[in-house]
């Protein structure tokens, strides 16, 4: 966790940033988020794994033999952004992204805030919200577009945490709206590479979309 002892003795050895979960199944819908934090291997390796050598030779007192759980997670990641709440807003690291030429080749012309920004019209607040769609609106959006209090599902989460009497519903509805996109970015590729959102194809963004795209 990110308030262990190992993550506040070395907190360099983790992406704090960042949160281990996994992409929905058919028990979870929009996934899972366990909240700790995933594992700097590259810092790890800086130092031929000093860390974990430790770790096995204390656990060596107490025990005969290990069993590690989840060993995939070792290789590849499901990573959930801080300040994301639901695993449906995550992806495996490592991973290869969709570089904007290999859209262009398909003859997708990407507009990045489009694809990468949740799709909110009035349909699509009717949807989610109903009746509630036009309070909603004045409350937590500025025309079609969150307002930066409540542009990520934490932020949303934080807000709601506050309240005496929280709408469920209402929260639930902006966490859609917020997954509510095509493509993630990658971090530092000057809006060149992208990872598809898991489960895209269901989303409204994407049934908007014109049909050769």
């Amino acid at each position: 966790c990110r308030n262990s002892v190992d993550a506040w003795m070395n907190p360099s050895l983790y992406h704090m940033d960042e949160q281990a979960g996994a992409p929905p199944d058919i028990f979870t819908g929009k996934g899972q988020n366990w909240g700790f934090p995933t594992y700097n291997w590259e810092k790890m390796q800086g130092d031929n794994f000093a860390w974990w050598r430790s770790r096995f030779e204390q656990m060596q007192n107490y025990f005969d033999a290990f069993r590690i759980d989840h060993i995939l997670g070792f290789f590849r990641i499901w990573s959930i952004p801080a300040t994301q709440v639901e695993g449906i807003m995550g992806r495996f690291i490592p991973a290869l992204p969709v570089t904007i030429h290999e859209l262009f080749k398909k003859n997708i012309s990407v507009e990045r805030h489009r694809y990468t920004e949740p799709f909110i019209n009035d349909s699509v607040l009717r949807d989610l919200f109903g009746k509630k769609a036009t309070s909603v609106k004045k409350t937590f959006l500025n025309g079609f577009k969150l307002k930066e209090a409540f542009n990520t599902q934490q932020k949303v989460e934080n807000y709601f945490s506050k309240q005496k009497d929280p709408d469920n519903t209402v929260k639930s509805g902006l966490f859609d709206l917020i997954s509510n996109v095509i493509l993630f970015e990658e971090e530092n590729s000057q809006a060149q590479k992208f990872h598809f959102r898991i489960g895209m194809e269901e989303t409204a963004s994407f049934k908007a979309l014109d049909a050769h795209s």
